[in-house]
């Protein structure tokens, strides 16, 4: 059970550093998309309406830490040779962390969606994500793109490895 608990620290990982980041970088790429909305003639209040919020609030950093402390006390348990923890807990995160990970690595599909719904047809979605974007380091997007991958389809493997062993 080697592979389910290397899994599981790697996702672990990625649950604790994705919020650091954007607890770091979040107020500087609000501050960048406030100037990209305005650019484009909207008020910033426009994100506000739409839920766009970079900045990573305490509570979403508790949460990712509590999810991250999980992980990780689920892969010393599963090197114990106790997987029931595991059966139980990580469907729960294949779904519902599927769930939230998927809306942060199709972002411009999800926030283009939100304006078009409310009838705001006019801002260039790209320009102000990118923006935003800009602000975090390079390697920032490919780790939440690891940790979509690692949430969701190393959720599979890892319960996978369980039925199998």
């Amino acid at each position: 059970m080697l592979t389910v608990a290397a899994l599981q620290v790697l996702l672990a990982l990625t649950y604790s550093i994705v919020p650091l980041v954007g607890h770091r970088y979040g107020a500087a790429a609000q501050q960048a998309a406030d100037a990209e909305i305005r650019r484009q003639g909207h008020d910033p209040a426009v994100l506000v309406k739409h839920g766009l919020d970079f900045t990573a609030s305490t509570a979403s950093v508790v949460v990712s830490m509590a999810i991250a402390v999980g992980l990780a006390t689920l892969a010393v348990l599963n090197l114990g040779g106790q997987r029931l923890p595991t059966w139980i807990l990580q469907p729960i995160l294949l779904i519902a962390g599927g769930f939230i990970t998927t809306a942060q690595v199709f972002v411009i599909r999800y926030v283009e969606a939100a304006l078009h719904k409310s009838g705001t047809t006019d801002i260039d979605t790209r320009a102000l994500l990118g923006a935003a974007d800009a602000v975090f380091p390079d390697w920032f997007r490919p780790l939440i793109v690891t940790r979509f991958l690692l949430t969701t389809a190393g959720s599979l493997v890892i319960l996978l490895l369980l039925a199998v062993s």
